[in-house]
């Protein structure tokens, strides 16, 4: 049952349904039986009058009598919400060839109340083709397919039945109760069997209404992962207590109808709706406020507004400062059958002042319920006015400064919204719009009007994927995978014998850029990208059994194994010319890039030739051009120690590999080597593109223990990258500081303290390979530091399962000399990235720093 039935009945706003001609043919004499199936109908009577208008029927003669019959009939089950029932009588109305219109329209409804969109839509063009001059039909089914839009899109909001609070009878309209700070203790309204007042109602044929509480109890049911910043729960995850009348003397709860109410911020005073009722009359509705008087409440008094002692008024609803009282009327000179209003409190007359209509904005010819206004600025009520999804939908306003409507109206969508009445949105007090309560008949309830659970669903992240190796597709099986967040995240996984890794929403944040280094034995480190920032929900799968969105990021990387060479796309020559293209540049700073990534490796890059020329000439080019390229990485900063050149001219021909995707790679077949004697069996377009493949330049490991020394720069370089060295070598003359962690830290909570970011720190400490932090462990932490002396006494460990035996062997320093100059160390700080000192103290740079 709805809100809407509820509403007219419970708030009693003597809501008279008008059809214009419709007088029957022969009133004279019209039979007892329709005689009184109208008065219960006229009086709002209609879980009565359904059974009397059936009776009814068959007593009234003419198309134009039994259509008013079966319209009422069907109209009586539309006020019940009955939706199966109503679209059933409205379509016999319409068949039966009954004069009004308004049945199409009102069959319409009642489809689309029931979700049938499609069906509705068919119907509402029938209505359009009968009524062109009115624009009803048209905006119905603009709204219709409007509202399958939103159901194939939903929101990011999850609507959950409350199974503990609901009952078979109504259940609706929850605040929040209990003292200031407590968010788990509710009032609601419902109407069942225990309610003072137990007589039936004869709109909906159901008991009076009244004020129930429950609380939540503990945690239960299910415990949600994700780390989503608003950490949204369901109310429905937790086990309330059975409900139970606010007070038990009568004093709230009477043998009229509660319901519908609002604490003030205090949650000291306390404003509900009371509506009497006598037998075939609807004496309207009032607002009451009481306040606690230890364990029992003070008698309710009685809210005037404005000076209409007599005005039929109710669901009150408090601004979260409690300087505006907004409720609902039909008095007031009210533009619709239902309008919003808002008026403030005068503390010298003691009495609220005249209200104010929200206007046009909010209110409609139609009906509008259940204000609410929240903490983020925003009106919040239902309306069947404003368009939707069907029956009343939950809307929301801004406000402004003065409590009024400030922009425009916002249908809160699928599915807080459904095909039903859903009304009464009401969220946990403060600024956000995590979790709440709504209303709703939507189907799946426990009876009529049932209370739901709405938080707004976690977004969480997953990063996964596969380490393949570069040249044979193979899985690389336990590859090391390091995450560093933009947030100061610094995580390591391992990947399983299958090469995949993951890193799952325990340990994601949205808004954030990660950078992954993938290292494995016998491979180049390779890095990617990945990010959390601005995806949108389409992005995104949900997972009911977890209830969250999930958004799976796949970062598949293949890693190039070092012993084979690795050919550079794009790093090609004009024919006897040894100048970089453009296009080469870039691709040789995807080599710093490399080389930044694998600060151990020593690399000989090498230059090839075509069999054009002779072979001495193509030997002497081949030269300048790797001789050019080393230039090149030098100019970027790179040590030349790390960097050999080596002409190779036209001695190794490449061979087109299996998975080959270069230059070329349309042109010629795969398994092929680009000999002389082979280039010259084909056409001259595709010699050109053979020659242009074998004037490559590719690179080679040569070892991967390379360990800086002081003096390395001091080696030949290009000219253009001296004075940049120089300068460099100036700024770091300050001795570096250095770091001893005296407890576990992540790096990136270590390198935003001293200005770095996790790549700066681990590439000032050798790249911190397979590192992870340890009490004990010793970091260099400035970025311009001097670390000469530091390294000229220290030896850092790169191996797992070192030992003084091992050491003494990697540094030349007998053993027991090393445990002399380090006799603070136990063996088991013996670990990659811890610095053993090697030579004594002697004009070491700057002292240790411990935190």
């Amino acid at each position: 049952m709805s809100i809407r039935g509820i509403s007219l009945t419970f708030l009693s706003f003597f809501l008279t349904i008008s059809f214009s001609g419709l007088a029957q043919e022969d009133k004279e004499e019209e039979p007892s039986e329709v005689k009184e199936a109208n008065e219960a109908y006229e009086s709002q009577q209609y879980f009565r009058a359904v059974e009397l208008l059936k009776d009814a029927y068959g007593e009234v003669r003419g198309r134009q009598g039994k259509g008013e019959i079966l319209f009422k009939t069907a109209n009586s089950y539309r006020m019940m919400n009955e939706y199966k029932d109503a679209a059933r009588y409205f379509e016999r109305t319409v068949k039966i060839g009954y004069n009004d219109n308004t049945a199409l329209l009102y069959w319409g409804n009642m489809l689309k109340a029931q979700g049938a969109y499609e069906e509705a839509i068919e119907v509402y063009q029938r209505y359009v083709k009968a009524e062109p001059d009115t624009n009803a039909g048209q905006q119905a089914i603009e709204n219709a397919r409007l509202a399958l839009k939103w159901k194939e899109e939903p929101s990011r909001y999850q609507v959950e039945i409350m199974p503990d609070i609901n009952s078979d009878a109504m259940d609706f309209a929850p605040i929040y109760g209990g003292d200031r700070r407590d968010n788990r203790t509710i009032l609601f309204a419902s109407s069942r069997e225990e309610s003072e007042g137990n007589d039936e109602d004869a709109w909906l044929g159901q008991s009076f209404f009244d004020i129930y509480t429950s609380s939540a109890e503990r945690k239960g049911r299910r415990r949600r992962r994700g780390n989503d910043e608003e950490k949204a729960i369901s109310y429905a995850d937790l086990r309330w207590s059975t409900p139970v009348p606010v007070d038990e003397e009568e004093i709230i709860n009477t043998e009229e109808h509660e319901g519908v109410a609002a604490y003030d911020s205090r949650k000291d005073k306390l404003f509900f709706t009371r509506c009497k009722q006598e037998k075939n009359k609807q004496l309207g509705c009032e607002i009451y406020r009481t306040e606690k008087q230890g364990r029992s409440w003070r008698e309710p008094e009685k809210q005037i507004i404005g000076t209409d002692t007599m005005a039929n008024v109710g669901h009150p609803s408090l601004s979260p400062d409690d300087k505006y009282l907004y409720f609902v009327s039909d008095d007031f000179n009210t533009s619709g059958k239902h309008d919003i209003f808002l008026t403030t409190y005068d503390r010298r007359e003691k009495r609220w002042k005249k209200p104010t209509n929200l206007g046009t904005i909010v209110n409609t010819p139609n009906e509008e319920y259940f204000p609410v206004v929240h903490g983020d600025g925003y009106l919040y009520f239902a309306s069947n006015g404003h368009g939707g999804m069907g029956g009343l939908d939950v809307f929301r306003v801004k406000l402004n400064d003065k409590g009024l409507p400030d922009g425009e109206v916002e249908n809160m969508k699928y599915p807080i919204n459904s095909s039903k009445d859903d009304f009464a949105l009401n969220w946990k007090p403060g600024k956000k719009t995590q979790q709440g309560f709504v209303s709703s008949n939507r189907d799946g309830g426990e009876g009529g009007d049932d209370i739901y659970s709405v938080y707004r669903t976690p977004l969480v992240f997953n990063i996964e994927g596969v380490v393949t190796d570069a040249k044979t597709g193979k899985t690389i099986p336990n590859a090391e995978v390091v995450l560093d967040g933009s947030d100061g995240t610094s995580l390591t996984v391992t990947a399983d014998k299958d090469g995949y890794y993951i890193f799952d929403d325990t340990k994601l944040d949205k808004g954030n850029t990660y950078k992954l280094s993938f290292k494995a034995d016998q491979y180049l480190t390779g890095t990617s990208d990945a990010s959390t920032v601005g995806v949108p929900l389409s992005s995104f799968d949900y997972v009911p059994s977890a209830k969250y969105f999930i958004n799976r990021i796949k970062v598949n990387k293949a890693l190039d194994p070092i012993e084979e060479p690795i050919v550079l796309p794009n790093v090609f020559f004009d024919l006897g010319k040894w100048d970089l293209r453009p296009e080469a540049m870039q691709a040789l700073d995807s080599v710093v890039a490399i080389l930044r990534n694998n600060p151990q490796i020593v690399i000989e890059m090498r230059s090839h030739t075509d069999y054009r020329d002779d072979e001495r000439s193509n030997l002497r080019l081949s030269q300048k051009r790797a001789d050019t390229t080393v230039s090149y990485l030098i100019s970027k900063g790179i040590n030349s120690k790390r960097l050999v050149a080596k002409g190779m001219g036209e001695s190794s021909p490449f061979t087109i590999p299996e998975n080959y995707s270069g230059y070329g790679e349309e042109s010629l077949p795969t398994g092929v080597t680009l000999t002389e004697r082979y280039i010259k069996t084909l056409s001259p377009e595709k010699q050109e593109i053979a020659n242009q493949i074998n004037r490559r330049t590719d690179f080679k490991v040569l070892r991967d223990d390379f360990v800086p020394a002081d003096a390395d720069q001091e080696n030949t370089v290009a000219p253009d990258a001296q004075d940049i060295i120089s300068k460099k070598r100036e700024e770091a003359m300050k001795p570096g500081k250095i770091y001893v962690l005296k407890r576990p830290m992540s790096f990136g909570r270590i390198a935003n303290q001293f200005d770095l970011n996790i790549r700066e720190l681990k590439d000032l400490n050798g790249g911190l390979r397979g590192v992870r932090p340890f009490a004990g462990l010793q970091l260099k932490v400035e970025k311009d530091g001097n670390y000469a002396q530091w390294d000229k006494s220290h030896y850092q460990i790169r191996r797992r399962g070192a030992d003084w035996r091992d050491l003494e062997k990697k540094t030349g320093v007998d053993r027991k000399k090393l445990e002399e100059l380090n006799p603070d160390v136990d063996e088991d700080m013996l670990k990659p990235g811890f610095y053993v000192r090697t030579k004594p103290k002697k004009g070491e740079g700057s002292k240790q720093n411990k935190d």
